[in-house]
């Protein structure tokens, strides 16, 4: 099976979609496919591994850029994977996949969340009557991470197959933390509504002073949120037991990660967030809310799961920093094979065999 798999920033940055699209390719090469990476080519280098990466020229502005060369990359493919939502890249690529026709499948990696279509509602609105209807309508199968997001789509009107795969994570032979941390670890992007940050400063503020853990802040900035964030601490009176800092990644990562005595992350609404799923897989006691992967890994033992409001938060972080915590990072680590990567792309193959 020849799988193109179309995101202009997959050469671009760090982030999870960046890191999933990157790995996730790699692994369905090794599972016998043939896949190409086609991305904007900004002249950056792209990555070596058994995916192939095709540049195509993109033109206009940093939000609207559009590919304009294709045809060519997609001419031959079995079917073409386009990820994220609401944008005109997926428009132009979906057009030329139908004009030449190539089926395609949507990978929204969340974008159609309720909480997601609400934010710029009016906007979205306008643009989901003119364009992104259609974009659902004429997919060959949408992606998501878990059977319960199917309720999403449905709200949106979609009716037809889904492929059901989580993200997938590089699981070691072993967990690899190792308890005697002093710090507990939040790990994302600075979007303060959707990761629940507000929320877990108010959690940390119910705590007596003695209870409070130091709470480390990593990742990049969105928006200038992270001066927010600064406010926030401050506002509640726990500034001294906040430190915000910028991300890490590769070794210097899982430096920070093994070194953290619980990882928490507390978002309003998610689905299969990656830095959840790293730190299940080192061992970490993890404290999650009530999204998809939250409660897949509480419902085996592997997370503390809290609601998302700050005095549950606040019960959740006592629970995570107790004697016996270790437990859970032990039972997380083994819930985490579940989501290896070749696992996960032999699933994924799998359906999508079978929706074309």
């Amino acid at each position: 099976m020849r799988i193109v798999r179309y995101y202009p920033r997959a050469v671009a940055g760090n982030g999870g979609m960046t890191a999933a699209v990157r790995r996730g390719s790699d692994e369905l090469a090794r599972a016998g496919a043939e896949v190409v990476i086609a991305y904007d080519d900004t002249g950056q280098p792209a990555p070596r591994g058994p995916a192939r990466w095709v540049p195509v020229r993109h033109v206009g502005p940093a939000t609207f850029r559009v590919g304009i060369e294709l045809e060519e990359v997609l001419e031959g493919a079995d079917v073409v994977v386009l990820h994220s939502g609401w944008t005109l890249h997926n428009l132009r690529a979906a057009a030329v996949a139908r004009r030449i026709g190539v089926p395609y499948i949507l990978e929204p990696r969340g974008a159609y969340d309720p909480h997601i279509v609400r934010r710029r509602r009016l906007v979205k609105r306008a643009w989901w009557f003119a364009r992104e209807s259609s974009l659902m309508r004429h997919a060959k199968a949408i992606h998501v991470f878990f059977a319960s997001e199917r309720a999403h789509l449905t709200e949106l009107g979609y009716r037809g197959p889904v492929v059901v795969a989580p993200n997938g994570v590089d699981t070691p032979p072993k967990p690899l933390w190792r308890e005697g941390g002093d710090y507990v670890l939040w790990m994302g992007r600075f979007d303060p509504e959707h990761k629940g940050l507000d929320l877990l400063i108010d959690a940390l503020g119910l705590l007596p002073e003695a209870e409070r853990p130091i709470l480390r802040l990593r990742g990049p900035d969105w928006r200038g949120r992270k001066r927010s964030v600064r406010a926030m601490a401050e506002a509640r009176g726990v500034d001294g037991d906040v430190a915000i800092g910028m991300a890490a990644y590769g070794p210097a990562k899982i430096s920070l990660l093994c070194g953290a005595q619980a990882f928490v992350y507390p978002s309003r609404w998610d689905a299969c967030p990656n830095s959840v799923l790293e730190a299940v897989s080192l061992g970490i006691p993890t404290l999650t809310t009530p999204y998809p992967l939250g409660r897949y890994l509480a419902g085996r033992g592997g997370v503390v799961l809290a609601e998302a409001d700050p005095p549950s938060l606040a019960e959740g972080l006592r629970v995570l920093l107790a004697a016996d915590s270790g437990r859970i990072g032990a039972n997380g680590a083994q819930v985490a094979r579940e989501f290896s990567w070749p696992r996960v792309a032999e699933s994924w193959l799998r359906q999508v065999e079978a929706c074309l």
